[in-house]
This record gives C-alpha cells, sequence and structure tokens, in this order.
C-alpha cells in the first residue's frame, strides 16, 4: 500500500494557517481538508468565507481539498457561482452525498455533468454500499475517486476494510486516531495490497470538538513510512 494523501479535515476559524504550514513543511504528503456547510459557517469544524480566503492564499505547499456538505452540495449541483468561486484554490472536492439533509433533493444527472464541466478539479464520492449503482455513471469522468466511508461521515470504523474497486482511486475513512492508526493502516494494507490510497479523519484529531495539533502530528509521523 502507498499513501498518496493523509487528509485531516475540520480546521475552522480557531486554527492558524501558519500551524497548518509547519506540519505541511514536515509532513508534505498532508493534505487539508475544509468543510463547507454554508448554514453552519463559523462554528466548529466550519470555517468562515474569511478563514477560507486566508487559507487558500496563504496556505503553502499542501494539498487541499474542499467538502460540500447539505446546501453547499445543492448549490454546486445547480452551478452556483457563489459556491463555485470558493472551491477556487482547491484540488479536490469532496461530494457528501451520504451526509447532509441532500437525499432527493437534487438530480444525479446535473451533479455527473457539473462534474464532467469541471476537469480542473478531482471529485470525490462519499461512497457507501447503496451507492453502487452510482459508478457506472462515473465510467465517463475521469477526474473522480472513491471515499469507502461505511459511517456516512460518523467516525466509526468498520467491522472490515474493503478491497479497491478496480478502475477507481479508493480512500478510507472511519474512526481514524492516533490511538488506532498503525493498527488501521495494517488492515488498510492488507485489503488494498499494492494499490495507492488514501485516508481521511477528522473526529478523531480533535479533543473537546476542537481541533488538536499534536493529535494531528502523531497521525502523520506513524503515516510517515506509507506515504509516498
Amino acid at each position: 500500500m502507498k499513501l498518496e494523501y493523509v487528509s485531516i479535515t475540520g480546521a475552522d476559524d480557531a486554527v492558524s494557517v501558519a500551524d497548518l504550514n509547519a506540519l505541511g513543511g514536515e509532513f508534505p504528503f498532508v493534505e487539508w481538508a475544509v468543510l463547507l456547510l454554508p448554514e453552519e459557517m463559523g462554528e466548529s469544524r466550519c470555517p468562515t468565507e474569511k478563514w477560507i480566503g486566508n487559507f487558500t492564499g496563504n496556505c503553502k505547499g499542501a494539498h487541499k481539498a474542499m467538502h460540500l456538505c447539505g446546501s453547499a452540495l445543492l448549490d454546486f449541483t445547480a452551478g452556483s457561482p457563489d459556491i463555485l468561486n470558493l472551491m477556487r484554490g482547491f484540488r479536490r472536492i469532496q461530494l457528501n452525498l451520504e451526509f447532509g439533509d441532500v437525499e432527493g433533493k437534487y438530480d444525479p444527472a446535473d451533479l455527473l455533468a457539473q462534474m464532467k464541466a469541471r476537469p480542473e478539479f478531482e471529485f470525490i464520492i462519499q461512497y457507501t454500499d447503496k451507492r453502487r449503482d452510482f459508478l457506472p455513471l462515473l465510467r465517463d469522468i475521469p477526474n473522480h475517486s472513491i471515499l469507502f466511508d461505511a459511517s456516512a461521515g460518523q467516525g466509526v470504523s468498520p467491522d472490515r476494510w474493503p478491497a479497491p474497486i478496480a478502475g477507481h482511486f479508493c480512500g478510507y475513512a472511519g474512526g481514524i486516531s492516533p490511538a488506532n492508526i498503525a493498527e488501521t493502516l495494517d488492515k488498510i494494507g492488507r485489503a488494498a495490497g499494492d494499490y495507492k490510497t488514501w485516508i481521511d479523519m477528522e473526529s478523531g484529531v480533535r479533543t473537546k470538538d476542537r481541533f488538536d495539533p499534536d493529535k494531528v502530528r502523531r497521525v502523520l509521523e506513524i503515516a510517515a513510512p506509507f506515504a509516498r
């Protein structure tokens, strides 16, 4: 197994971009993932537009991802200029189909059309078993990847990690923390074999629901031997 990224999600207005830069300088495989949920901007885990602008303008070197949640996902599907503007400065965009009240509120054909029209981004599909029928629809959209997240953003580890799906760049999320990352990487490694992959975590690197740089550092130190 080769880790392409270790994605750390949930930095918010309480997090210093300078601190992120310091960690990114030590661990160039880290990816900082920002949650975009407009109705909760400024709350824990959901930064304001001002912070996002400072982050994209001043975070140097590290990989950057944005997770579209709730109304942000729906607005992206509708081609909202405001959402597209906030996406600038990020390379990977996660479409949280399993998180937030979005089921039945968008046309999958519109979502696929937006993905296909924007090849400058790599789109991450939050994937669970009920999304199996969605995979064939991605055949003509090479700029996509799949995130296995059986708990749909709830931070719960699965009983077993699935093998990658042939033809898709696949990553893993669910309950990963400093306490279990070594064991988790071993299990994912057995499932992934020689595939390149990535891992994502959010709740596991927080203390009292605050982003904890010390926990992030411990995770990155343990993951480093697996990173490219």
